[in-house]
């Protein structure tokens, strides 16, 4: 199984307009979609689509929370809520113009201690075969060392955990070893306060995050590909060609799409493959890509290269 937690969920309204976004005055439009959104809700979707077995754990508050529980009963993903009496999830507004994306996101509702002690419960059952996906940002009240704590308190599970945050949340992970942690670019660039341009220039610092614990890094290039950094080399596949028309869950698809190959037992090129597959079709798509689309475009992609071994 792979549990996805998503402590952090919202509602995305992605929306274009009639025309360019003019400041000051009234704009309308064109086109608008409500889903629920949370990048841990976003992999449980495309493994969901791939087949696989997965199980959505989150918060959920105010009538945005009964939004995002419906929303998801639609797709019939398997579900684990905790529930709280007061406040609402966040709406994240997603605005498609000129053929880029801006974003405007919600807080976020605040998480009692006691979350924490239920998430644990709910989770207790886990066990070595499965995946624990800890994705998105903490809720803003919450210390950043919550998915620390969360991986401490399950360790003796045995369950791989895959990490998708970024900052300090992500630092605070990775002396417990995570199977995989998933930043991009930027993210990266952040975490060790550099500017980075390429693939090329991100070797160090990925090498960089297994030895401070990763074991594996899946670093999204966005139109470039991926990196991945196994135990032992590092693999590299560019991104195949098409019209973007969504970046919003690219990454998300991506980390799904390793994972359900990992969780299969194939090989580490074919797991690059499939992410690749899974993040671009999300990309080619308007909203996350169904599972012919991403085996369809999985079958063209050619295989990943090597590019460099890890000493």
């Amino acid at each position: 199984m792979i549990a996805t937690i998503t402590l952090n969920p919202a509602i995305d309204y992605a929306l274009s307009l009639t025309q360019d976004y003019r400041s000051g005055t009234v704009n309308r439009t064109a086109n608008e979609h409500l889903t629920a959104g949370g990048k841990g809700i976003n992999v449980s979707r495309i493994v969901h689509a791939l087949g696989g077995e997965t199980v959505i754990y989150g918060v959920l508050a105010g009538m945005t929370g009964t939004m995002i529980a419906s929303d998801l009963e639609r797709h019939r993903i398997p579900t684990q809520w905790l529930t709280l009496p007061m406040g609402m999830n966040r709406i994240n507004i997603k605005l498609e113009e000129s053929g880029m994306v801006t974003e405007i996101n919600g807080r976020g509702v605040d998480c009692p201690d006691g979350i924490l002690d239920a998430l644990i419960e709910q989770l207790s059952h886990v066990t070595a075969t499965d995946v624990i996906v800890l994705a998105g940002s903490i809720p803003p009240t919450a210390p950043k060392t919550r998915y620390a704590e969360l991986m401490s308190a399950l360790r003796h599970t045995n369950a791989r955990f895959a990490v998708d945050t970024e900052g300090q949340a992500l630092f605070a992970t990775l002396p417990y070893h995570p199977f995989v942690v998933k930043p991009n670019l930027d993210e990266l660039s952040a975490l060790f306060d550099v500017r980075l341009h390429d693939w090329k220039e991100t070797i160090p610092y990925g090498k960089r995050l297994q030895e401070m614990g990763a074991q594996h890094v899946l670093l999204s290039l966005g139109g470039e590909g991926a990196l991945l950094f196994t135990p032992d080399r590092i693999l590299r596949m560019e991104a195949p060609q098409g019209s973007v028309r969504n970046a919003v869950g690219a990454g998300d698809s991506m980390l799904a799409g390793f994972l359900y190959a990992c969780q299969s037992g194939t090989t580490a090129e074919m797991a690059l493959r499939l992410a690749i597959a899974c993040g671009s079709a999300t990309a080619f798509n308007e909203g996350l890509a169904d599972g012919d689309t991403i085996r369809k475009l999985y079958a063209i992609l050619p295989e990943p290269q090597q590019i460099d071994t890890i000493a």
